[in-house]
């Protein structure tokens, strides 16, 4: 039987997937924010058990914590550990990839809101049923599915929903060292954080990030999703806002706007041009279908 359970009236919530541990500047405009745990996450700002004890200590707020790496059969002792730690804590929600969280979870008995955050797969409301059996509560929607679809999913699940809006998003993660592997072929030495790479007969362009966990692979220009952000803000719980290769000043002029428009302060039309003039108008897969139906 096909759910229909339309949401409007959702109050959406402004999420920050930070990159420093002062939340101080952010606090005027949200009470709402994404970390990393150490070691367990992918292109995510991580704190350690320890640090965000003292993060819940210091400030009133709404704390997510993402584990989204692949787990290994070497992990599982320390990250039962962690979950059990977290269970402790006043957390809002653990962002998960690997389905083993789901089984130490409910192995633990554990009171841990979970949220699916496989990142291209939320494409449909039933794999959000699917997940809401298995104990989730909430689902990050992918980011290359349209406005419509999200409108279509939010309308036939009872799963609460986030998705992307302004950021860099990650396009693809791989466990290897692509950048290291690359600079040793060619004998020559890489130092740079932060890398650009080019593709092939095309000006489109990516950031390439390599860590300890592999290499990360993000769009190179901001997405803009404001004006979907405008069509969902009655059926989306949670917008992410993520500063991650932002500068400050910029991204803190962008929640500000957010917030304004959230309050009624300022116009959807007033919003989206507004923005448009900070970032551009790069707007992804909002407005773009990426699969299409043999008719």
């Amino acid at each position: 039987m096909e759910l229909r359970l339309q949401k409007e009236g959702v109050k959406l919530n402004l999420l920050v997937s930070v990159n420093k541990k002062e939340l101080d500047k952010y606090l005027e405009f949200t009470d709402s924010f994404i970390i990393g745990l150490k070691d367990y996450s992918i292109n995510y700002y991580e704190f350690n058990i320890k640090e965000i004890k003292e993060l819940l200590k210091k400030y009133d707020i709404n704390l997510f914590v993402a584990i989204n790496k692949n787990i290994f059969n070497k992990d599982l002792e320390l990250l039962e550990k962690y979950l059990i730690d977290l269970s402790n804590l006043d957390i809002k929600g653990v962002l998960f990839y690997d389905l083993s969280i789901v089984s130490l979870v409910n192995k633990n008995n554990l009171n841990l809101p979970l949220i699916y955050h496989q990142t291209h797969m939320v494409t449909n409301y039933n794999i959000c049923e699917f997940y809401k059996e298995l104990g989730c509560n909430c689902a990050f929607l992918s980011t290359e599915i349209t406005c419509d679809e999200m409108k279509e999913i939010s309308s036939k699940t009872s799963l609460k929903l986030m998705t992307y809006f302004i950021g860099h998003p990650i396009i693809s993660h791989s466990k290897r060292k692509l950048i290291s592997n690359y600079y040793k072929h060619i004998g020559n030495i890489n130092d740079k954080e932060v890398s650009v790479i080019h593709e092939k007969n095309k000006d489109t362009k990516y950031y390439i990030i390599e860590n300890d966990k592999g290499t990360n692979i993000l769009t190179y220009d901001i997405l803009n999703g404001t004006k979907a952000f405008c069509l969902l803000k009655n059926k989306i719980e949670y917008g992410i806002l993520d500063n991650n290769l932002i500068e400050d000043d910029i991204f803190i002029k962008v929640l500000s706007l957010y917030k304004d428009n959230l309050e009624l302060k300022i116009s959807d039309t007033e919003l989206i041009n507004s923005i448009n003039k900070l970032i551009g108008e790069y707007d992804g897969f909002f407005f773009k279908e990426t699969i299409y139906k043999v008719k």
